[in-house]
């Protein structure tokens, strides 16, 4: 097998392009990382937007136009 050396510098480039993508390929594995309590609260504060209590038995929170004709009789 000839050494990387001795190959046109053309090749060698070509060789360290594909060098580098398979390590990059194999420093990525598939899993996710460790969370720190700081990316959590991050997330979470992301998530804590005033959010408006709908009461899921008020009438006039209902669409009507999107309730079957058989639910809708149980309204009327």
């Amino acid at each position: 097998m000839k050494n990387i050396k001795s190959l046109p510098q053309e090749f060698q480039n070509i060789f360290a392009q594909l060098k580098a993508e398979q390590d990059a390929e194999n420093a990525i594995d598939g899993t996710q990382t460790k969370a720190s309590k700081e990316d959590i609260q991050d997330e979470r504060n992301l998530f804590d937007a005033d959010i408006e209590k709908v009461d899921e038995n008020d009438e006039n929170e209902i669409d009507m136009t999107f309730v079957s004709p058989s639910m809708r009789a149980v309204f009327k």
